[in-house]
């Protein structure tokens, strides 16, 4: 077997060996064709991102990276983190505030930089398997980006998923043009700023050191200054371990739900899209078309139609980033923690780059009929999304159904409880003035945890520290307030009605709307000492 350490050779004409085979037979396509193609891909992929940023209302996440970056210095941020306000390393919010600052509307300006992580990451991803699969490949590939959960969700999320993407498709890009010390000097950047914004990027640096000690054992050399590279980019970690140890002491051992045998096929499957069965099968399939190429026979020969065979690192370097989630849940399970899929989403970098394998190796009209399946599914896509009225959600009507009920059940001297900390900040952050003084939302850690196996009041607790969130205590609230009225979502969150049912209060249904209900709570008096 034999690992090439950088781009693939080049022939006595400076052009990559092949390369005239590629344009003919590989690209039916004209290369140029395929560059306007990405580019006209890269556009629509940000005009569609800001115009879905504009019309989604920010979720609780992204109110609290709201608080966070409304911070006034770095000492600020990083005291609201440690009393468990939100769990990003601070760096994010200071990259963050920066594109706010820029852009008042705050659903575009705090989703400006993930909506442009997605647009370098699918300009990477396309550089990356053109070079090792030609463009045709390639054009498919970034476009099978637009299917995945980093384009329909997190390229208009303001957290740090899309960024930190972005930041290894770079690494991807860097790494396949090493040893020469500007990529190699690019890769840690890239790598340093991924680790700085998100503490599982950790995980991500394992391909990479995989694909180097692939290096080191087919060249029996030992590429220092990449090396080096690799190992600086972990130290934000050791910078941020203090403030993450703070982090994870307030937030208690339940702030997730821990891991299950069914995590992983459950993972693939949201990342592709499909059922947990298919998502495996695929990513299976993706696993073997880059393994193959790393068999000896592979290696040890030239393609018979003249195509170079891209360097056996890079195919290491895709295999650990498709097994990233399987890394992850060993090692929750070894620490006795949890993982989130989207913690682990630079795995669908690895599972499209493999799919440029398979592609190159169809014959022209294969390769020109999966490109024209696959523009057809994200045309498709595409389609429902701008028909479909559940995207045309006006952010100010967030809080819409609470300020109808609130209005229908009278009872305006009543204190209003919104059940489960999600819906109260969403609800306090769109709320009038009238209805925010109103509005209040409950905490008993012990009991969220008992209903809801979580310790999300945690972060509740946290944020009241400094931000004007109306949280109260149960049983101080209750001695102040023995009627009120409740306001329930139906979501996973929500479990005051059924914590206030099960200790015997009265609880009177006045309005309900699908899911949601509005009720009147009569605490049973407290049981004398």
């Amino acid at each position: 077997m034999s690992f090439s350490s950088g781009v693939p050779a080049k022939g006595a004409s400076g052009k990559n060996p092949g390369s005239d085979f590629r344009s003919t037979v590989l690209d039916p396509i004209p290369r140029i064709a395929t560059l306007w193609g990405v580019l006209g891909l890269a556009a629509y992929a940000l005009a569609r991102t800001l115009a879905y940023a504009r019309m989604r209302p920010l979720s609780i996440d992204e109110v609290l990276t709201q608080a966070v970056c409304r911070q006034a210095s770095l000492p600020a941020i990083w005291k609201a983190l440690s009393q468990g306000a939100d769990g990003q390393p601070p760096f994010f919010y200071l990259i963050e505030r920066s594109t706010a600052w820029v852009i008042l509307n705050e659903h575009i300006g705090y989703r400006l930089l993930p909506a442009l992580g997605f647009l370098c990451t699918l300009i990477l991803v396309y550089v990356f398997v053109k070079t090792q699969n030609g463009a045709v490949p390639a054009l498919v590939c970034a476009s099978l980006l637009l299917m995945t959960p980093l384009f329909t969700i997190y390229a208009a999320e303001a957290r740090p998923y899309s960024p930190l993407t972005a930041c290894i498709a770079i690494a991807l890009v860097c790494y396949q043009r090493t040893p020469a010390l500007p990529w190699v000097g690019a890769l840690f950047l890239s790598l340093f700023v991924a680790c700085s914004i998100h503490y599982y990027a950790v995980f991500v640096l394992c391909p990479f050191f995989l694909a180097e000690l692939a290096v080191v054992y087919e060249s029996k050399k030992v590429r220092f200054w990449v090396w080096l590279a690799l190992l600086a980019a972990l130290v934000p970690l050791g910078i941020y371990w203090p403030l993450l140890m703070q982090i994870k002491q307030h937030w208690g051992p339940h702030f997730f739900a821990p891991v299950s045998s069914r995590a992983l096929p459950l993972m693939y499957a949201w990342y592709l899209g499909v059922a947990p069965a298919w998502a495996m099968a695929l990513v299976g399939a993706a696993f073997v078309a880059v393994l193959t190429t790393l068999s000896p026979m592979a290696s040890q020969r030239s393609d018979p139609k003249g195509s170079p065979v891209a360097s056996g690192a890079n195919r290491v370097l895709v295999l650990g980033l498709i097994v990233l989630p399987i890394v992850g849940f060993a090692a929750a399970r070894f620490a006795h923690t949890a993982i989130v899929n989207r913690y682990f989403l630079p795995a669908i970098l690895g599972i499209v780059v493999a799919a440029g394998d398979v592609l190159s190796r169809l014959k022209p009209k294969g390769l020109v009929g999966a490109a024209m399946f696959v523009l057809l599914a994200v045309g498709v896509q595409e389609l429902g999304f701008w028909t479909s009225p559940r995207h045309r959600v006006v952010p100010a009507e967030q809080v819409g159904s609470l300020a109808n009920f609130a209005e229908a059940v009278h009872h305006e001297d009543l204190p209003i409880v919104v059940s489960g900390v999600d819906a109260y900040l969403e609800c306090w952050h769109y709320a009038p003035p009238v209805l925010r003084q109103r509005i209040m939302a409950l905490v008993d850690p012990a009991k969220a945890a008992t209903y809801t196996g979580l310790d999300t009041d945690q972060v509740t607790l946290g944020l009241r520290s400094f931000e004007p969130v109306a949280v109260r205590d149960f049983a101080p609230f209750a001695a102040d307030h023995p009627v009120f009225l409740l306001y329930s979502t139906g979501s996973v969150l929500d479990w005051w009605p059924a914590r206030l049912a099960d200790d015997g209060h009265r609880l009177q249904l006045l309005a309900t709307h699908g899911r949601e209900a509005m009720f009147l709570v009569e605490l049973k008096p407290p049981v004398p000492n």
